[in-house]
């Protein structure tokens, strides 16, 4: 089962929210008044609510069942959201509104992506905005397709002594090792249709991104 959370309003795909109101929805923080105005009712909201007003959490308040959390908490709003997220059996997690905002936020997002409990039980998460979509990848074979919006694909090494094979991409690489702090996975391409990347040991963020001067 997939799910969308919705953290902001920042960088969002265009149409986003039209295109995907059929589909399920978390609220997060303000996300929740987003949804909310778009006429998108989440099947659940959480957080601290500190970035919308008193006028806005009282309309919220009146429109879904929102328990704030402390803001002084051993998680953010997000983790909090995809923990929510899991706890209600969804294995498939796109994260909207993540990105553009604090550097801090924006990391602690990509640490979600790599909690093991998550990694081991197989639950995809994925960070998108109008630019980038970001996932991590363990041991295993993935197939990649080519997507003319996002042409540039890049790895990221997240272990030591991450060994990985790339074919069908225009720099192909084989049992190739890369160590934390490496720059050689970055703006690669795949070819024709298709690319193959085989993680052999350790794991890598996976990021397709375009440049931002592109529109869809």
């Amino acid at each position: 089962m997939k799910i969308n959370l919705l953290c902001g309003d920042r960088h969002l795909p265009k149409h986003l929210l039209e295109d995907k109101s059929e589909e399920e929805w978390g609220g997060i923080d303000r996300g929740a008044l987003i949804l909310i105005e778009h006429e998108i009712e989440p099947i659940f909201s959480l957080g601290d609510f500190d970035s919308v007003t008193d006028e806005e959490r009282t309309e919220l308040k009146t429109k879904l069942d929102i328990n704030p959390v402390k803001a002084e908490k051993a998680d953010t709003d997000l983790g909090l959201g995809v923990k929510e997220a899991v706890e209600c059996g969804f294995d498939e997690i796109d994260i909207y509104g993540a990105t553009g905002g604090r550097l801090d936020h924006f990391l602690g997002a990509v640490q979600l992506l790599q909690v093991p409990e998550y990694v081991e039980a197989g639950i995809v998460i994925r960070i998108i905005d109008t630019n980038n979509e970001i996932s991590y990848l363990e041991k295993g074979e993935y197939q990649m397709t080519y997507d003319k919006h996002m042409p540039y694909v890049s790895f990221v090494p997240q272990r030591p002594n991450t060994v990985i094979s790339l074919t069908g991409f225009k720099y192909p690489l084989q049992n190739q090792t890369l160590h934390q702090g490496s720059t050689l996975t970055i703006s690669n391409e795949i070819a024709a249709y298709r690319g193959t990347i085989e993680v052999e040991s350790g794991g890598i963020l996976a990021i397709r991104s375009r440049d931002a001067q592109h529109s869809l």
